[in-house]
C-alpha cells in the first residue's frame, strides 16, 4: 500500500479509503490510486476488503431475460454507472419464473452483494422478506409500486394510448401478442389499459385474441398465423409486447398476402434500433431504457452512501406514430 501511495502521490489513508470504498474521495485522487494499482500490478483482495468494510463492492441484478434490447440496453447503462463508482455487476436471469428469480436473488444475497436491482413488482413474497432481513438496498424497474422503491412508468396509461390510437383509426377487431406470461405485471397492466379503452368504445379484447409466451421473432410469426387462422373476423390491428415481436408479425402478414398498414396495422413497444428502418417504419412506444439504467444505479449509490431518499420520477414514454398503423380497411 505504501508503494501505491507513493506512486499516486497521496497518503496511505487515501489509498485505503479508495480500495475499501469506505469514504468519498475526490475523483482525481481515486483515479490516481487506481492507475497506481494497475501500474504496480496491485490486486485488491476483495474478500479482505469486504471483511474490513462490510462491503463486497458488488451490485446484483436479476432480469427476466437477456435476449431482448429491453433489458440489454437498460443493463448496459446500469453496469456503466456502477462500474464508474467502483462496483462490479453480478447478473442473473429469471426466465420470467418467480421461483427462479427468488433462487437467484437468494444466491446474490448470500454472495454478499451491497445492493440489488430487479424488474417489475410481482415477486415471490419471500424475496422481499430476505431482502429486508439482509438490509440490502433494492430498486424495482419498469413498473410502479407504492410499497417499494421503483423506477418505471404507468403501463395502463401506455395501453390507453395504444388503444386510443387504433380506435381513432376505426379498428374494432384487435389482437395482442406478447413475449411474457399474461400474468406478468407489466403485460397485465398494459392489457388492462387496452381493455378499458376498448370497453369505453363499446369493444372487447377476447382472451383468444391474446397470445402470450411468444418470446422470439419466429414465435411471434407463428402466433400471428394462429390469430389469422381463427374463425370469425380477422384482426385488423395487432399490438405487440416489443418491436422484435412486431417484426415477426410483419413477416407473417406479408407471407399471408396482407399489406401493412392497408390490411393490418401493427404496434410495437420500446422503439428498438431497427424500428424506424422497417418497411413500413414501426409505430411503437419509446421508453428511455438508458435513463432507467442510469437512474436506478444512481438511486442505489445514494442508498449505499446513506444519503436522504429522494422521490423517484416516473419514466417518460412517447407514443411514436409511424407508417405501420393506418385506417381500418374498408
Amino acid at each position: 500500500m505504501i508503494d501505491v501511495a507513493r506512486r499516486a502521490g497521496v497518503s496511505t489513508a487515501t489509498v485505503s479509503r479508495v480500495l475499501n470504498g469506505t469514504a468519498i474521495v475526490r475523483e482525481d485522487k481515486r483515479t490516481a490510486v487506481r492507475k497506481a494499482c494497475e501500474d504496480l500490478g496491485y490486486v485488491i483482495n476483495g474478500a479482505a476488503r469486504a471483511l474490513s468494510s462490510r462491503r463486497s463492492k458488488t451490485i446484483g441484478a436479476v432480469v427476466p431475460t437477456l435476449k431482448t434490447q429491453t433489458f440489454s440496453r437498460m443493463l448496459t447503462a446500469f453496469q456503466q454507472r456502477v462500474h464508474d463508482e467502483g462496483y462490479t455487476l453480478l447478473l442473473a436471469s429469471s426466465q420470467f419464473d418467480p421461483q427462479l428469480e427468488l433462487q437467484e436473488v437468494t444466491n446474490l444475497l448470500e454472495h454478499g452483494i451491497d445492493a440489488l436491482m430487479v424488474v417489475g413488482h410481482t415477486h415471490d413474497p419471500k424475496m422481499w422478506q430476505r431482502i429486508a432481513r439482509s438490509r440490502t438496498p433494492c430498486i424495482q424497474t419498469l413498473s410502479l409500486d407504492p410499497d417499494h422503491p421503483s423506477l418505471g412508468f404507468d403501463n395502463a396509461e401506455v395501453g390507453h394510448q395504444i388503444a386510443d390510437h387504433l380506435v381513432a383509426l376505426g379498428h374494432r377487431c384487435i389482437g395482442v401478442i406478447v413475449g411474457t406470461p399474461s400474468t406478468n405485471d407489466r403485460v397485465s397492466e398494459r392489457n388492462a389499459g387496452i381493455r378499458k379503452r376498448l370497453a369505453e368504445a363499446g369493444l372487447t379484447l377476447p382472451d383468444d385474441r391474446v397470445i402470450a409466451d411468444a418470446f422470439s421473432l419466429e414465435e411471434s410469426r407463428e402466433a400471428m398465423l394462429r390469430l389469422l387462422a381463427q374463425p370469425g373476423d380477422r384482426p385488423t390491428a395487432i399490438i405487440c409486447g416489443n418491436d422484435l415481436l412486431a417484426f415477426g408479425v410483419l413477416l407473417a402478414a406479408r407471407a399471408s398476402g396482407l399489406r401493412v398498414p392497408e390490411d393490418v396495422s401493427i404496434v410495437g413497444f420500446n422503439n428498438y434500433d431497427f424500428a424506424a428502418h422497417l418497411s413500413p417504419p414501426l409505430t411503437t412506444v419509446s421508453v428511455d431504457l438508458v435513463q432507467v439504467g442510469t437512474d436506478s444505479a444512481d438511486y442505489l449509490m445514494r442508498e449505499l452512501r446513506g444519503r436522504p431518499r429522494i422521490a423517484l420520477p416516473r419514466v417518460p414514454t412517447e407514443f411514436v406514430i409511424r407508417g405501420s398503423t393506418g385506417p381500418v380497411p374498408v
